[in-house]
């Protein structure tokens, strides 16, 4: 029972890399106690999109809690796999900034690795 242990949570963003007309971007699990993920980027013109990745355990998604932003599903995360991979078809250069967590709901016990901002 996960109430009965001291694992950690503690993710982070590990990597924001561009090809071209693609962005990639690497989440990483830090702690050991596995969690669902939203993601939310922030374009250079001020537009947003969440994004979230369910856990494989969970068998099922929360519904999008962010009104008005577009929140692609992602593939589910399996907890033994410690990092998590996507890529979006929108370059580097027009990604201001990339938030895990943008609600601060989750306990991360280190939310300074949750911010990737352009530099």
């Amino acid at each position: 029972d996960w109430t009965q242990t001291t694992n950690t949570i503690d993710y982070g963003i590990k990597e924001v890399t561009g090809d071209g007309s693609n962005t990639t971007i690497v989440l990483e699990r830090i702690g050991l106690m596995p969690m669902p993920q939203d993601i939310l980027l922030v374009y250079e013109d001020a537009s947003r999109e969440a994004f979230y990745t369910p856990l494989r355990m969970m068998r099922g998604e929360k519904g999008n809690p962010y009104l008005g932003i577009q929140r692609p599903v992602l593939p589910e995360w399996p907890w033994a796999m410690p990092t998590f991979e996507f890529t979006i078809n929108k370059p580097l250069s027009s990604i201001r900034a990339v938030l895990l967590d943008p609600s601060q709901l989750m306990a991360d016990v280190n939310p300074e690795n949750n911010l990737w901002q352009q530099p």
